[in-house]
């Protein structure tokens, strides 16, 4: 899952709050991959704080950034409410649009947005969790058969969307329909830290849970998350997966091998990393590997990056490789992909609010 394309491109973004800074900072560690065409920033204040915090252009509209910065595409990262809009106005300019997740707030404006949009434009969506090292080294070992066909797979990491991108991803189900059942659950819990750090109080606080299942026919996902999850030291992520010969359990690899079925092999997914020790390569993530296999090599080292940026570098990378490649899908996370994705987790709500098992319904952008 790897990307490698390395032409240089150039981007500009549309939105000026926290997300954008992700962008501007893969920019800056990766110069020979990317450019910063521009950003549209209306407040004058935030538009001269990214100007002097990264160096970037800035202007105060879309047509300013298009007519100026003359980006290779653009991403759009506002609010769900003003997302699907932009997409539309800037795919009839004939401009690729790297959307932010998720890319309309419901099913009507995703239903809206596909028939507006479809296949007719480059539209990619951002949705870096499938490509985050640790979940693509497991998405590669079960492509590699290792653990025979797939299953099931459970995961406890992130909310519905991004969950889901991953369990579509690591059972190979595609576009497939599924019977959803679900129920939500109150923790108490002591508060933890969010975007701005740790609370300036010790208290306790509530915590909301939702476990759903995802039944596919002949394979299950599980998705299980609590609110502050993401940040929350005492509430660790964690993965199963199932498959005919084997299982992933956390870091834990254990399959019967083709040769020799009676004997189980078992062993660790681990991380190369780099400038740690008496290291003097410099602090990066080189490779992930299971047991001796190497399932994953970091594509943008010895930059300087985590996993989520690299992740979301991984993104841009493929939205460059398919505008290079004329247009034709180059192994990003689509439109319908992420369209698909969001209707599973609204179905999610749905099925935890009602109590009941909800069948989903074929989507205009399910494709085979």
């Amino acid at each position: 899952m790897t990307p490698t394309n390395t032409t240089r491109t150039t981007f500009g973004v549309v939105g000026s709050g926290w997300r954008t800074e992700f962008y501007l900072r893969i920019a800056a560690a990766l110069p020979d991959h990317f450019g910063v065409a521009g950003v549209v920033a209306r407040r004058a204040e935030r538009a001269k704080e990214l100007r002097e915090r990264f160096g970037v252009p800035t202007f105060d509209s879309v047509d300013a950034l298009l007519d100026d910065g003359r980006p290779d595409f653009v991403v759009t990262s506002v609010s769900w409410a003003a997302n699907p809009g932009l997409v539309v106005e800037l795919s009839e300019r004939g401009v690729p649009v790297l959307s932010e997740t998720p890319p309309a707030p419901d099913l009507d404006g995703m239903r809206a947005l596909w028939d507006a949009v479809g296949d007719t434009a480059i539209v990619e969506v951002a949705e870096q969790y499938p490509f985050l090292p640790e979940y693509a080294a497991r998405v590669a070992v079960c492509r590699s058969g290792l653990l025979g066909t797939v299953t099931s797979a459970h995961l406890s990491a992130t909310q519905t969307y991004h969950a889901i991108a991953v369990l579509r991803t690591l059972l190979d189900v595609g576009f497939a329909d599924a019977e959803v059942a679900g129920t939500a659950f109150t923790n108490r819990l002591q508060r933890g830290p969010d975007r701005d750090g740790w609370p300036v109080r010790d208290e306790l606080a509530d915590a909301g849970q939702v476990i759903a299942t995802l039944d596919f026919g002949g394979r299950l996902g599980v998705y299980d998350f609590t609110d502050g999850q993401w940040f929350h030291p005492i509430l660790g992520n964690r993965i199963v997966v199932r498959g005919e010969r084997g299982e992933v359990i956390d870091d834990r690899l254990t399959y019967l091998p083709q040769a020799d079925p009676d004997a189980p092999v078992q062993t660790s997914f681990t991380r190369q990393q780099t400038g740690l020790g008496g290291d003097l390569e410099g602090f990066h993530l080189r490779a992930l590997y299971a047991g001796d296999r190497r399932v994953y090599a970091n594509p943008y080292a010895p930059a300087r990056l985590p996993d989520e940026e690299i992740a979301i570098a991984t993104c841009l990378t493929r939205m460059a490789a398919r505008i290079g490649a004329g247009g034709q899908p180059a192994g990003g996370y689509s439109l319908a992909d992420a369209c698909q994705d969001h209707y599973l987790g609204l179905v999610v709500a749905e099925a935890v609010a009602s109590g009941t098992r909800i069948r989903t319904t074929r989507q205009p952008w399910a494709h085979d």
